[in-house]
């Protein structure tokens, strides 16, 4: 019997959701509510922040499953001792690596409010990963430069220390991004690079054109996770 389900990925700033057959719809952690989400027999549910909006979201509904991650699931074999200390939302961004591309070595990078990257071998045995502060915790990192735009304009050298600042920090991201793909491209010649995240599309042009911008990862792997489940 068919089941509608409602895929739900919590981040830091954000929520996104979609059933089986909607597009995708995103929401300011603060402009969220309940009400946006459409009745479903199921959900599921990735998050990695604010557990009231979780828990009143289970009070809501009557059929709400909250992803943890997992030592093993499926292929994925997680190299992490305590698999709780990995984020759901990476665990669950290889879990839709691997429905993209089953058979490959991978690279998981997501662009958000920290930048977390996972290699991923095609055998499933996950190698480990890398987390960075994201462009808004960089601009901040300094307080005698500290500002709060999120804006990609340029990263050449400027004549000013504003735009030295943001130029500098976005610089800083990029650099840390392309050296990632590079080492894991050495390693793994046939391997495939995914990346998600807020300002990917901003980015994508500094980026090496052979990787694989896939918007919603995470809601990809909580479908992949639901079907394995059954």
């Amino acid at each position: 019997m068919f089941q509608s389900r409602t895929y739900i990925d919590i981040g830091n700033s954000a929520v996104k959701w979609r059933t089986n057959e909607s597009e995708v719809f995103s929401k300011n952690i603060d402009g969220f509510s309940i009400k946006s989400l459409p009745n479903s027999d199921v959900f599921w549910i990735s998050s990695v922040a604010y557990p009231d909006t979780v828990n009143s979201i289970k009070k809501h509904f009557t059929n709400v499953n909250e992803v943890q991650s997992l030592r093993e699931f499926g292929k994925l074999v997680l190299s992490y001792d305590d698999p709780s200390e990995l984020g759901v939302d990476r665990f669950v961004a290889m879990l839709g690596a691997q429905l993209h591309f089953p058979d490959k070595d991978l690279l998981t990078i997501d662009v958000g409010s920290a930048i977390t990257f996972d290699v991923i071998k095609r055998s499933g045995h996950h190698q480990g990963g890398l987390i960075m502060p994201g462009l808004k915790a960089l601009r901040l990192s300094f307080k005698k430069f500290s500002t709060t735009s999120q804006t990609l304009e340029s990263f050449s050298i400027k004549n000013n220390t504003k735009e030295a600042w943001s130029s500098g920090t976005h610089a800083m991201l990029l650099a840390s991004i392309n050296q990632q793909i590079n080492e894991f491209k050495l390693t793994y010649p046939d391997g495939e690079v995914l990346i998600s995240g807020g300002i990917v599309k901003e980015i994508l042009k500094d980026l090496p054109k052979s990787i694989n911008y896939i918007d919603n990862l995470v809601l990809d792997g909580l479908e992949s996770y639901s079907e394995i489940v059954g």
